[in-house]
């Protein structure tokens, strides 16, 4: 078997990009309070009249969405209500009432030593008649915010299905047509930020849904145990260890699966502590790397037009104008590692050739820097933060246990 088949065959196995399920609550924690006005609303099964949810929906602002640093509203593209968190209240604990801790296992059950993580309550959202929202994905608002949490009520409505989207896998998550067994149950969906999802078109009723954003918490960085699934990804970098063809040491690279914040500031080294909040397959791919003996890094890869492609470790501030690329990226801190100029120097040619890297999966044009083309993002638009698609470099020592490559 190939290098590259043995790699790939240990990749094969998908992690999950989302988790679903039902909780049940005690009903006194399904109270809703607003600002507003002096009403409760009991957001248990039928505990709610399509008055009350017309009353509720009233109550509440036009939702916004986030477009390129800008906050927009339209409704031809998003249509529901809103209320920010500061504009209500509900005593719903999703901690005590073990959502959190199914979110949890759905997404992270798999880690020897899963991390922990904590929800910030973000918005109520009441999808009325009518109310959709098309595709997009979370606005990124920290380096450390990996997902969101969708909690439905068990209000009667058809439609407004969550439609999840993700490396070529669909999911629909339909809260509307769960056989609820208690009237105090609640329906959940949580997912990484990077996963495009959309609401579609609620055709009667109300949907009523509490948002909150996931982060991975400051105290759950130590060096993870090797999990049992690793051990295939580890055996597969041993192999590439062990092969003639990387007697004298190399590279390999990896088109990651996900997509994660970065700063947009310029600021120098910002991926040194991103592989801390990889997730799902990427994480495995680092730790294995990590595990077998190779030097991982995160790059950023940009393809500049009729230069070349060079890896940065940290987002690049872009000349307006530029008389010579390859220069102007070389001073800024980047390695070329393929040129498309008409004319290549002969010691161009060899640096290329000594420092090529083996691709196992495939930098294409979609694993490129930053989306920095029309962005859709939920909710308000992020300054400091966007979403990359980046590439993992796994150095592999030489026979003497050198690596040339190795940070």
């Amino acid at each position: 078997m190939s290098i590259h088949a043995l790699l790939q065959e240990a990749l094969s196995q998908a992690k999950p990009f989302y988790g679903e399920g039902v909780c049940t609550i005690p009903d006194d924690l399904l109270n809703l309070f607003i600002a507003k006005e002096p009403y409760r609303w009991s957001l248990c099964k039928d505990g709610a009249t399509d008055v009350d949810l017309q009353r509720l929906a009233a109550a509440c602002e036009p939702a916004t969405f986030g477009m390129n640093q800008n906050d927009v509203l339209d409704e031809s593209y998003r249509k529901a209500g809103k209320l920010d968190r500061k504009d209500f209240s509900i005593n719903l604990d999703v901690v005590s009432t073990g959502l959190l801790q199914a979110v949890h296992s759905a997404l992270f059950g798999w880690e020897d030593k899963p991390r922990n993580i904590q929800a910030e309550l973000y918005k109520l959202n009441v999808y009325g008649p009518g109310s959709f929202f098309k595709p997009h994905k979370d606005t990124p608002r920290a380096r450390n915010m990996f997902g969101s949490l969708v909690v439905n009520f068990p209000t009667t409505y058809e439609g407004g299905a969550l439609v999840l989207r993700h490396d070529g896998r669909e999911h629909v998550h339909d809260p509307s047509a769960v056989p609820y067994t208690s009237a105090n149950q609640v329906a959940w969906a949580a997912f990484y930020s990077d996963v495009e999802h959309e609401v579609l078109p609620v055709l009667s009723g109300y949907r009523v849904t509490l948002t909150y954003n996931l982060y991975f918490s400051d105290d759950s960085h130590a060096p993870p145990a090797k999990p049992p699934f690793l051990e295939p990804l580890v055996s597969a970098f041993r192999q590439v260890m062990n092969d003639d063809s990387f007697r004298n040491g190399g590279r390999l690279g990896f088109g990651l699966n996900h997509q994660y914040a970065v700063r947009v500031d310029g600021i120098e080294d910002c991926l040194d502590n991103l592989s801390e909040d990889l997730k799902g397959i990427d994480r495995a791919l680092f730790q294995a790397a990590q595990a077998a003996g190779l030097y991982p890094a995160l790059r950023l890869a940009y393809e500049i037009d009729n230069s070349g492609t060079y890896l940065f470790d940290h987002v690049l501030a872009m000349p307006d104008q530029v008389e010579n690329w390859s220069s102007e990226m070389v001073d800024a801190g980047g390695e070329m590692i393929a040129c498309t100029e008409d004319h290549v120097e002969r010691d161009v040619q060899m640096y290329l050739e000594e420092n090529a890297i083996e691709w196992v999966t495939p930098r294409t044009s979609s694993h490129t820097l930053v989306e920095d083309h029309c962005v859709w993002y939920g909710n308000q638009p992020s300054i400091e933060y966007v979403y990359a698609h980046l590439v993992l470099i796994a150095s592999v020592p030489s026979k003497d246990g050198s690596s040339e490559y190795s940070d």
